[in-house]
């Protein structure tokens, strides 16, 4: 994860969660909560690649805070990347992102963000879905896998995985004092989501291509050649794992990991 940005001053602490918890607001004040879910696994085939979906995301904009409280604190996996084995043609679809939550005082129940479906030999992995009400709580779906994995959408649905990038700023993973966050700026070196990459190594000889930017879905690698592995581009936070097609007897393709769901928590001005 990029280094996280801050913006507010010492007064408004500005809270990165990467682990299940629960969580004692360290002061009085108001706060705004983000939470994205994790990201589905690709597929890695000899036939045909699919993306993994996106995991959703899912926002308290305001909610008074005292150290009396309380809340849990559920943070999410990324879903495995899919593997197929020509000599055997036998398919493991990749996993599902799980489900990243926050319940507590002075909230409604439980509010979730669902992670991103993995990528089947029949189809592409389906965006996360957000739950909950109240408190003013929205959020949006996750982007669908396709050629590469599906992203997060922070404005509106995430990108389908023909696009891959976030809606959110550019600049990686941050937010400011008042209640925005930003994302990956593009996705990286080897998954640039323009074109399938030619990316073929021995197949004793594991080599993972660079993870998407922040909030953003992993690319696609294709590759023909016998006795080799490839691999698809993992996600980033949230952001669906890409595919993997290799088309050569005796190799193996693996999709993209999906990459693990985050709640940010923001001490607002």
């Amino acid at each position: 994860m990029a280094v996280l940005g801050q913006v507010a001053t010492e007064a408004f602490p500005q809270l990165t969660i990467t682990q299940s918890m629960t969580w004692v607001p360290p002061q009085d004040g108001n706060i705004c909560v983000h939470l994205v879910g994790a990201g589905g696994g690709g597929l890695g085939t000899y036939v045909t690649g699919r993306g993994g979906g996106g995991g959703a995301y899912g926002k308290v904009p305001i909610l008074a805070v005292t150290t009396a409280g309380s809340f849990t604190l559920v943070v999410s996996a990324g879903g495995a990347g899919g593997t197929n084995t020509s000599a055997s043609n036998g398919i493991v679809s990749g996993g599902s992102g799980g489900v990243s939550s926050i319940a507590g005082t002075g909230l409604t129940g439980t509010k979730t963000a669902g992670g991103g479906v993995g990528a089947s030999a029949s189809a592409n992995g389906a965006g996360g879905t957000i739950s909950g009400s109240g408190e003013s709580w929205a959020g949006y779906t996750g982007g669908l896998g396709n050629s590469g994995g599906g992203a997060v959408g922070i404005y509106g649905t995430g990108a389908a995985g023909t696009i891959m990038k976030t809606d959110a700023s550019a600049g990686g993973m941050g937010m400011s004092g008042f209640g925005y966050i930003c994302g990956g700026s593009h996705v990286q070196s080897g998954n640039n989501g323009e074109a399938a990459q030619n990316f073929v190594t021995i197949f004793t000889d594991r080599v993972f291509p660079s993870t998407a930017g922040d909030l953003c879905g992993g690319g696609s690698v294709v590759g023909n050649q016998a006795n080799t592995i490839i691999m698809g581009g993992n996600g980033g936070i949230g952001g669906g794992g890409g595919f993997s097609k290799n088309a050569a007897a005796y190799s193996k393709a693996v999709g993209g990991r999906g990459g693990d769901g985050i709640i940010l928590i923001q001490y607002l001005p």
